[in-house]
C-alpha cells in the first residue's frame, strides 16, 4: 500500500501532460528501453576494456625486443 501511495505522490509532481500520459498508459515504455540499452551497452564497455588491458598484458609479456623499431628506443633519444 505504501508503494502505491509514493507512485501516486510522484504522478502528482509531474507535469499534466506526463501525468495524463502515465496514468492512461500505465507503463513506463522509454524507461524500460533506457534500461535495456544500458544492461547491453555496459557489459559490452566492460567486456572490450577486460580484453584490450588482457592483450596489452599479455603483449608486454612476451613481446620480441629484437622486431622493436630502433627509432623508438630509449637508446636513441640519449645521442
Amino acid at each position: 500500500m505504501q508503494l502505491l501511495k509514493l507512485n501516486l505522490i510522484d504522478l502528482n509532481l509531474a507535469c499534466q501532460a506526463c501525468r495524463g500520459n502515465f496514468l492512461d498508459d500505465g507503463k513506463d515504455a522509454a524507461g524500460w528501453a533506457i534500461f535495456f540499452m544500458l544492461m547491453i551497452i555496459i557489459p559490452m564497455l566492460a567486456a572490450v576494456g577486460f580484453f584490450i588491458f588482457r592483450i596489452a598484458q599479455r603483449q608486454k609479456a612476451h613481446a620480441d625486443s629484437s622486431y622493436d623499431d630502433p627509432f623508438l628506443s630509449d637508446n636513441n633519444s640519449k645521442k
